[in-house]
């Protein structure tokens, strides 16, 4: 029985990571292709580095309540961008539910979810998904992917990490619960 699950998770893991990659060659290329004629506007030709501030930005949930990163001033921040259809997404969730449930409050940490509705069929896979994993943590929705635009990245999920200070320390594509707690260790 361990044998099954070990080899299960080894394939998750490789299918996961053969995404990412097809993933990203497909979304170079058309980045090249833009820009070789010029069009940068809709990838930007460098996205926020590591130890920049984070641009602010306010998103409504999908109750219609705004939400800014900077309500969360003095907090150390996660902003993990993502989408319902996403299978990494559905992979790391259930890590970032577990440790937000455990440890937000004593460690001063909160998650802005963004989802990235413009990539979406419908809202109703986004309330869907929330239900689902149990997401207790603000959700809000990118409609039409001008923060993922502002942030300048491609593949998903991507999270940032953001310091008490409201500087990025860490970016990161998939991440699980042990990731979680070293890099929120490390924004102190």
């Amino acid at each position: 029985m361990l044998k099954i699950k070990t080899l299960v998770g080894t394939l998750l893991v490789a299918g996961l990571i053969i995404f990412a990659v097809m993933s990203m060659l497909d979304k170079k290329e058309d980045k090249q292709a833009l820009l070789a004629t010029g069009d940068t506007k809709e990838f930007p030709v460098s996205g926020i580095e590591i130890d920049e501030k984070a641009p602010d930005f306010t998103l409504q949930t999908l109750d219609g309540e705004d939400k800014s990163l900077s309500d969360y001033k003095g907090k150390k921040v996660m902003i993990n961008f993502w989408a319902t259809w996403c299978p990494p997404c559905r992979v790391e969730t259930p890590h970032m539910v577990k440790y937000y449930d455990a440890a937000a409050k004593k460690d001063n940490f909160e998650i802005l979810s963004v989802n990235l509705l413009s990539n979406e069929s419908s809202s109703k896979n986004v309330e869907k998904f929330i239900k689902e994993y149990k997401m207790n943590y603000p959700v809000v929705l990118d409609v039409r992917g001008e923060i993922q635009k502002q942030y300048g990245f491609v593949n998903i999920p991507t999270s940032f990490f953001v310091d008490t200070k409201g500087y990025i320390r860490e970016k990161v594509n998939i991440i699980d619960e042990k990731q979680m707690k070293d890099i929120i260790k490390s924004l102190d």
